[in-house]
């Protein structure tokens, strides 16, 4: 399951990069003085992940965008009120318990709060990549990563992309 660049008489690649990531999380791109390849999946059994060529011709912009936080910041919210009432209800079942019903522990509510108080200092910074085509857009948004390699890793990756547009003559944004 790798990305190959069929390349056209006189075209040069300038960057191929191509990131796997946890949960079939698949990535890849390349950049040519001819064209943009965008990594895309066809709905097949076997080998389902290709490289899809665009013309330079058919790109308008390639952008850098930085994400609104709003949603994550809905979504900790959400977990941290969730996850806190839930343990809050099941620590109390442990020190006063009904008659005749067992009591019982999870780790899960406390993890769904502590996961609230974490996620949005993990998204902080995210940028998605937007190529602009004349008939549609291509997006990336990098899934969540708790580690600082791999959060490093997909910011670089966006930077070589963006070095590479500016290269082959393809307007380009970071905001």
């Amino acid at each position: 399951m790798s990305f190959i660049v069929n390349r056209q008489p006189g075209e040069e690649v300038y960057l191929q990069r191509e990131f796997r990531g946890s949960h079939q999380h698949i990535f890849a791109m390349a950049v040519s003085n001819q064209a943009l390849y965008l990594s895309a999946q066809k709905w097949a059994l076997k080998d389902t992940w290709y490289f899809k060529r665009v013309p330079l011709s058919e790109v308008r912009e390639v952008r850098l965008i930085k994400q609104r936080p709003g949603f994550i910041l809905i979504l900790a919210l959400l977990m941290i009120a969730v996850g806190g009432l839930i343990s809050f209800l099941m620590l109390r079942n442990m020190y006063f318990p009904m008659a005749g019903v067992p009591a019982r522990a999870s780790g899960w509510p406390i993890a769904i709060f502590v996961g609230g108080l974490v996620i949005p200092f993990i998204a902080r910074g995210r940028k998605t990549l937007v190529v602009q085509l004349e008939k549609g857009r291509f997006k990336w948004r990098p899934q969540l990563a708790v580690d600082k390699n791999t959060r490093e890793l997909y910011a670089t990756i966006q930077q070589e992309l963006i070095a590479a547009c500016k290269r082959a003559g393809i307007q380009t944004s970071v905001s």
